[in-house]
Parts: C-alpha cells; structure tokens; sequence
C-alpha cells in the first residue's frame, strides 16, 4: 500500500538516485568537458544527469515523491563537484583561472536541484502513481502557478526599479553593494505572491507546496540576475547574499503560504482557531 506523504525517508530509493545521479552527472560532464573552450555546455549537459537522477527515485520510491529527491540531489551534487574537480577538464580553465569555478558549479547544482524535482515527478507520471483516486500529497499545478507568478512579480519590480534608478541616476544603481536590500525586497514580494497562490488556491495544507513553488522561483530569479544583470567589474549575487536571497525568499514564501491558507479558511466561513 502506498505512502502519501510530504517526507518519508526510502533508503533503496535514495542510493538508487544518487548512484545514477552521480554516473550521469560526472559522464555527461566529462563526456565534452575537454572539446570546448568553454564550460557553457559541458554546464548544461551536467544539469540533465540530474533529471535522470530525479526519475530514478520517481521509479524506484513506493508512493508518490514530493521532498525525498532534494537530499539525494544535495548528495550528488557534493560528491559530482569534487569529482570533476579532480578531473580537470579543459573546458572549466577559464573559470578556473577567474576564480568562479566553485560559484558556477553552485549555481549549476541549484539548478540541478530544480530539474531532480521535475525528473522525480516524470518519474511517478510513468508509473502512473498519480492515476489512482486518491488525492495527490502535492499540488503540482499550483506549485507550477505560484512559481510563475512569483517570477513575474519580481522581474515586474526589478524592472520598475531599474527604470526608477535609471531616471534618477544610473540604472546600475539599484545593483550596487549598498543597495541590495532593493533586491531583497523584490525578491521577498515576488515570493509573498508565490505562497499566497499555492496556499490559497490549492486545498489542504499547502506549506510544502508554498516552499517548493517558492524553492523554484528563487532558482529561476537567481538565474535571471546572475546571466543577464550581473558584469564582469561586479557580482550581483556574492555567496552571502546568494545564501540570504535563498532565506528570506523561503521566508517569503511560508509567510505568504501561512497568509493564503488563512484566508483560504476565511473565504470558507472558518476561522483558522477554529479549523
């Protein structure tokens, strides 16, 4: 009989994951890893061993896999970085040589993390885990909703804010070191409107969606000001403020979670005291 729950902790499926994880993303990595000049593909194709990872536990999991692949994800992703380091492939010397190797691997594995979930979800389609009657642990259409919203709303205010630094000054200002509570802020509203969604639309308790809709977002915005706002005379998103970008973005996202279901509750003639 299957387990519906947020967690629940398989150790088969977990080895099982990370083994492929770890093969996959090592060997699509050296595959190419010494025919470019450039580490961009060799990147990407890293990123894919995730998603096999990620349907590996879909397969291997009894029940339906909602959090369990992240920590496999997070096991891959330390053992793969030392791994490739040793390897020594031509294709990272240049990031090497300026000292953002170790960064872009950071942010190649959070992604990384984001495409484990959708391989874990591929995983349990094929299984057709989600073709029973019961209801599904997790919402992922509505983790899917909050996360574009979410997007939408923080590239909407980076924008906006942009814009309003350019009329007053330099558009660069808003990116400079003093002001990254102008991004903080972005990130947090966007985030605000991530969990809002998923808690208010979607029905039972939805915190687990407002964490991972909100995990997803932050990824995707991460992305955003890293490849298309962030130069070679400065860093948008130092390993300090990439850490606390990912804490209130999460705080965010709870909050605005804690906040919809609330007025879910409301809406439907009960007060949450009284749920």
């Amino acid at each position: 009989m299957s387990t519906r729950s947020a967690f629940r902790f398989d150790p088969a499926a977990i080895a099982g994951s990370f083994l492929v994880g770890v093969v996959f993303v090592v060997l699509l990595t050296w595959m190419n890893g010494s025919a470019f000049g450039a580490a961009t593909f060799p990147l990407l194709a890293m990123t894919s061993g995730f998603i096999l990872a990620g349907v590996a536990y879909g397969s291997l999991s009894e029940g339906e896999t909602v959090l369990e692949p992240a920590l496999a994800a997070i096991l891959v992703s330390i053992v793969s970085y030392f791994i490739i380091s040793a390897l020594d492939l031509r294709a990272f010397e240049s990031l090497v040589t300026n000292g953002s190797y170790s960064y872009m691997m950071v942010i190649s594995f959070l992604n990384g993390l984001l495409l484990t979930f959708a391989g874990a979800w591929a995983g349990e389609k094929l299984e057709r885990t989600y073709s029973g009657s019961a209801a599904p642990a997790m919402e992922w259409g509505w983790i899917a909703a909050g996360a574009i919203l979410g997007v939408a709303v923080s590239l909407f205010l980076a924008n906006l804010v942009i814009w309003l630094s350019g009329l007053l000054g330099s558009p660069y200002a808003a990116l400079e070191p003093g002001n990254a509570w102008i991004l903080l802020f972005v990130v947090f509203l966007g985030l605000l409107a991530t969990g809002y969604v998923c808690a208010f639309q979607s029905p039972g308790d939805t915190s687990y969606e407002a964490a991972i809709s909100g995990l997803i977002t932050l990824i995707l915005l991460i992305d955003v000001f890293i490849f298309t706002l962030q130069g070679e005379d400065f860093i948008i998103l130092t390993y300090t403020r990439l850490l606390l970008v990912l804490v209130v973005g999460l705080l965010a996202s709870l909050l605005g979670g804690y906040v919809g279901e609330w007025t879910q509750i409301e809406v439907e003639g009960a007060h949450p005291s009284e749920a």
